[in-house]
């Protein structure tokens, strides 16, 4: 399907895997239009399903993030879901993190959600309208060792969504976070390796933090995004959303 004038438009960053990958094919599967901005290149909607296109763009860079907007939004004049997906992690011990290592973490974890919103804001306040649905972590809400400038970023990302929903809502803008636990992506292979553990036997460890026993799928959590930018969810904003699994309830 092309877009039309009525098309929905939606903007997924760090949309090329993972996570980010799994959220851009369902809306494109539901009738939006999808750019995915990330670093690296990515095709993923337009052999999924179409109804979709790719913008290089690193969303800690503030020209970069301000190019893309500005292409979206000369081109379709809207702009009706953001999900910033975007993140980076670097596993060690807070001693051994360089101070360049802490900076890209923050730079893209938070700076990139704030970046985002900062230049997507205005043209849903103009609209009377819109859904920024921010992607967190259960490392926001419980420690993790290792895991501490990561955890910071995501536990900002939580009280960034409260603080804007607050801010935005007037303007007819919901704000939402989904904190997913454990989900199987490449990052999660990432942890695995960094532990030195088989990633089968890595995953079983995780599945035992949760109250069902086993890790997520990207499309999982997928379907929650997707829900919370319909009018199903038109009530809710300014929470996080916890698709754990029951890791919070262990």
């Amino acid at each position: 399907m092309s877009e039309s004038i009525d098309t929905p438009i939606a903007i997924v960053t760090g949309g090329g895997k993972g996570i980010g990958k799994a959220i851009a094919i369902r809306f494109a599967r539901s009738g939006y239009y999808v750019y995915v901005l990330d670093v690296i290149p990515s095709d993923t909607c337009v052999h999924a399903v179409g109804n979709c296109e790719y913008i290089k763009c690193d969303v800690s860079s503030e020209s970069d993030v301000i190019k893309a907007i500005d292409f979206i939004y000369n081109k379709h004049k809207r702009i009706d879901v953001l999900i910033n997906n975007a993140g980076v992690l670097i596993i060690k011990p807070v001693e051994e993190t360089s101070w360049e290592e802490f900076r890209k973490m923050v730079d893209v974890n938070l700076g990139g959600v704030f970046l985002m919103i900062k230049h997507v804001a205005p043209i849903m306040k103009r609209q009377g309208r819109g859904v920024i649905i921010n992607i967190a972590s259960a490392a926001g809400h419980k420690g993790l060792s290792n895991h501490s400038i990561y955890s910071a970023t995501k536990g900002g990302i939580i009280a960034m969504t409260r603080s804007l929903a607050i801010e935005l809502g007037q303007y007819g803008i919901r704000v939402v976070s989904v904190s997913p636990s454990s989900v199987d992506t490449d990052m999660l292979r990432q942890e695995a390796a960094y532990a030195g553990i088989d990633y089968d036997e890595f995953k079983r460890q995780r599945a035992s933090w949760t109250a069902l026993g086993r890790i997520a799928l990207p499309e999982e959590i997928a379907e929650v995004v997707f829900f919370l930018a319909t009018s199903s969810a038109s009530f809710v904003t300014g929470v996080d959303i916890p698709v754990d699994g029951g890791r919070n309830a262990k």
